[in-house]
């Protein structure tokens, strides 16, 4: 398949994928009277697996029943925007990066301020946009510095989007071990930026601190990823497609 084709399917991908959560997720409109008010939004994110919160040292499965243990989940977020009943923008912060890491299971991240009367949705990208990508990561600020979400043998591929690494049980005893084979995904290329969105809903008060837990559903994120079948996906592979389009499904609220 040629680039331009890969291109064309990962856009049909992405966009079924989130046309799909949208629409399952589309709440009623409801009419917030009042003032417009000024506040600060924070974003709570969760790794989960299931129902349970995910330990990075605990054994899980991929999506082929095969037992497996992760050393690395991360993935970029950026250009988060957040929109009112009407779809009016109430904040926009595009230069916002950020890098969320199964390591760190809980974290919360302060965006800014955000004026109006009540926030519906918040609309970002799953990666970096074009000029952000190919920038010197040696000259950026955390977090776009890190070192192990970019392509330093090959700078011209730009940053890793999403970073899926650990090993895999290959003998079927469900205890994965030193000696078991290791899988990497490392999703890249301006091609695999994404986008997604999800429920807010919260009224705006002046002075408050606004948040909003966003759960990131890793036994999502690795439906129909067979880890000793496909160990490997470097850049803009089928594999690699498939994984960011399932960070799309698995990225959802509580």
């Amino acid at each position: 398949m040629n680039t331009k084709n890969i291109s064309v399917l990962l856009a049909a991908l992405l966009l079924g994928s989130t046309s799909c959560k949208k629409d399952e997720d589309e709440p009623d409109d409801h009419d917030h009277g009042g003032t417009a008010a000024t506040a600060t939004v924070e974003m709570e994110f969760g790794f989960h697996y299931g129902v349970n919160d995910f330990d990075m040292n605990a054994t899980y499965s991929d999506g082929a029943a095969h037992a497996v243990q992760f050393s690395a989940i991360k993935f970029y977020i950026s250009d988060i925007h957040l929109v009112d009943d009407g779809g009016g923008e109430v904040a926009e912060f595009h230069d916002t990066h950020l890098l969320l890491d199964g390591a760190t299971p809980e974290v919360t991240h302060t965006l800014g301020d955000v004026t109006g009367l009540h926030i519906h949705e918040a609309h970002f990208s799953l990666g970096l946009d074009s000029a952000t990508n190919h920038a010197d990561p040696t000259l950026a600020a955390a977090p776009l510095n890190d070192p192990s979400m970019h392509w330093a043998w090959n700078p011209a591929a730009g940053y890793k989007f999403l970073l899926v690494e650990g090993r895999v049980d290959d003998d079927g005893d469900g205890v994965v071990d030193a000696g078991d084979p290791t899988f990497s995904y490392h999703c890249a290329t301006d091609a695999l930026l994404g986008e997604d969105e999800v429920e807010y809903h919260a009224d705006i008060t002046a002075g408050a601190t606004i948040s909003r837990h966003v759960e990131v559903k890793v036994d999502v994120l690795m439906t129909g990823i067979d880890a000793l079948a496909t160990p490997m996906g470097m850049g803009g592979e089928a594999v690699n497609i498939a994984l960011m389009q399932n960070l799309a499904t698995a990225i959802t609220v509580d």
